[in-house]
């Protein structure tokens, strides 16, 4: 006789690893271990199935973690994070549509990545709302900066928050080398460029990287809790 019901469904709960991280003035939990390796899109995906997506401000959170707080950095999950820094790209899902006057900077939230059909006007209404950000391009270089440079660029700012920035000037004074930030110039009478964000520290400094096409294979990110 059958007396397995229709409201319930056999099933295995099993633990899982949350990292929990101070983040602003609470803290978040991710997903561990990592989504990845892959591609812009088939990696944020996969994440949208179960969890959400980490916005910019709340990786920089994950990597300050991972690199500066002593209570955690050697356990084997952040030491984890810092490996994939080294020899991946971390996903950030942020889109940057980069301009002949500066860069606008949103959150992909559907990860649509360069596929994405968006305007200036558009993402000026956006920078109006709160929910975009632009940085003129006085305010942002690319290249080798100082630690400090580095939390007072416009582009970093833009994408990561004035505490993310901060976060990123901290944590690439961890590494050998100096940080750099990647880009578009784009120049007057120019179409502006659409482009996706990642992080790496694969030759012993930190990049901020804006200027990433969405097919590159190498990328992993790690999924926020609901």
């Amino acid at each position: 006789m059958n007396t397995q019901t229709n409201q319930y469904t056999p099933r295995i709960v099993r633990g899982r690893v949350e990292l929990w991280v101070t983040h602003k003035d609470s803290e978040i939990a991710f997903v561990y271990p990592s989504t990845g390796p892959g591609n812009y899109q088939t990696v944020g995906n996969e994440i949208l199935k179960n969890n959400k997506l980490p916005a910019a401000e709340q990786t920089a959170s994950l990597l300050h973690a991972a690199y500066c707080i002593p209570d955690v950095k050697d356990e084997p999950e952040f030491q984890n994070v810092r490996e994939i820094m080294k020899e991946r790209w971390l996903w950030v899902f942020n889109g940057n549509l980069w301009t002949n006057k500066g860069v606008y900077v949103f959150a992909d939230e559907k990860v649509e990545g360069r596929d994405k059909k968006i305007t200036v006007n558009e993402l000026e209404k956006m920078v109006g709302e709160g929910t975009a950000r632009f940085a003129p391009k006085e305010t942002y270089t690319f290249g080798e900066q100082t630690s400090k440079i580095l939390s007072q660029n416009g582009f970093v700012i833009a994408s990561y928050g004035t505490e993310g920035a901060e976060k990123l000037g901290e944590i690439s004074a961890k590494f050998k080398y100096n940080p750099y930030v990647y880009g578009v110039e784009v120049n007057k009478g120019s179409a502006p460029e659409l482009r996706v964000s990642a992080l790496d520290g694969n030759d012993g400094g930190l990049h901020v990287v804006g200027y990433l096409f969405d097919l590159s294979r190498g990328g992993h990110a790690f999924g926020v809790f609901p």
